[in-house]
């Protein structure tokens, strides 16, 4: 059983890069409202969210690669460096919008290497 919640473990942050790619390039201004920061849409700062997720889509199809060649390590170790992901996230969140906005990333990037730890052990 702990190894099939390792595995689901992989794929979720699998997904979640994914998805998040694709709603960063398909709907930016619903992914800045999630993230806590909503922006204009057309607006150059739509655009950079846009930006955002073609590099969560990077991402998380490089993940999808880990999984199918069975690299649970290289998928852990890619999830326990996006705290530093969510750890700038909550700065640039905490300076443009509230702490409320920015503590969901603070959370998030004191977290992630922990479960990204067990994931790959």
């Amino acid at each position: 059983m702990p190894d099939q919640l390792k595995l689901l473990a992989n794929y979720g942050v699998t997904g979640f890069l994914l998805t998040t790619g694709l709603v960063g390039l398909l709907a930016p201004t619903t992914m800045a409202a999630l993230f806590g920061m909503p922006v204009e849409a057309d607006s150059y700062a739509s655009g950079f969210v846009q930006c955002m997720g073609g590099r969560n889509l990077t991402f998380g199809i490089i993940a999808g690669i880990f999984l199918q060649r069975g690299d649970l390590k290289a998928v852990a170790t890619m999830a326990g460096l996006l705290a530093v992901d969510g750890f700038i996230d909550g700065c640039v969140t905490l300076k443009h919008a509230s702490m409320v906005a920015a503590i969901p990333h603070f959370g998030a990037a004191f977290i992630i290497p922990f479960v990204a730890m067990w994931m790959g052990s």
